[in-house]
């Protein structure tokens, strides 16, 4: 059984006020793709070769409060780069899992995190903002949840986006981008019992000069 594992995004549109997005991944049922996904908050996915990450990406679609946000579109990476690593969903788990999860989550709240099967941009992602069961079936049935939002609360997320202006295609009139993203790892403090969430700093030397900032967990959330 895997260890449970939450990851954040911070958003901003050029220089307003950012915000910042923790997730619970769903790692028991699917440990390689939330594996991938860890990978590619804090820089390592890819290996040497590839040092792929979320940092700096797009968000590329907002539709608020009623449906979804898509994010994660890399545009500093060559297409050459991008189509010769790995697909983000592992395909033995999605094939084994994909139909249990859906049963399970059924896309009956906002605040899912989820990845989707075969798309042209291999690395974005999406998060409900509302109930999408009616949608489950049909635009969304390819769709996989992989986490859940801890904080802040989906109405809070909402409200931020909903402050962001997009064209008649739902893209962000003004560049929108996920500017810092790691993995936070829960610390048990022995005299309180209380969680206290730290950077991960794990493999530093690998990932030095390739996303620094994308493990600061601590001052992205509370400097």
């Amino acid at each position: 059984m895997g260890q449970l594992k939450r990851c954040f995004f911070t958003l901003e549109e050029n220089g307003s006020e950012p915000i910042t997005v923790v997730f619970k991944l769903f790692c028991r049922s699917l440990p390689k793709t939330t594996s991938n996904f860890i990978d590619l908050c804090t820089g390592l996915y890819g290996g040497d070769e590839g040092h792929c990450s979320s940092k700096n990406s797009l968000v590329t679609r907002i539709i608020a409060p009623e449906y979804i946000v898509q994010l994660g579109k890399i545009d500093s990476r060559s297409s050459k780069t991008i189509s010769g690593l790995d697909d983000l969903l592992d395909k033995q788990e999605y094939a084994e899992k994909a139909e249990t999860i859906r049963e399970k989550v059924r896309l009956k709240h906002g605040g899912y995190l989820c990845v989707i099967a075969g798309k042209d941009s291999p690395f974005e992602f999406f998060i409900t903002l509302a109930d999408l069961r009616k949608y489950r079936n049909n635009e969304l049935k390819d769709y996989l949840a992989i986490g859940e939002l801890e904080k802040p609360s989906v109405d809070t997320l909402n409200d931020w986006l909903q402050q962001r202006e997009v064209d008649r295609a739902d893209k962000p009139v003004k560049e929108c981008r996920i500017v810092r993203c790691g993995e936070l790892v829960p610390k048990e403090n022995t005299s309180t019992k209380k969680l206290n969430l730290e950077a991960k700093n794990d493999n530093k030397k690998k990932a030095s000069g390739q996303n620094k900032d994308s493990v600061n967990a601590y001052s992205a959330l509370f400097g």
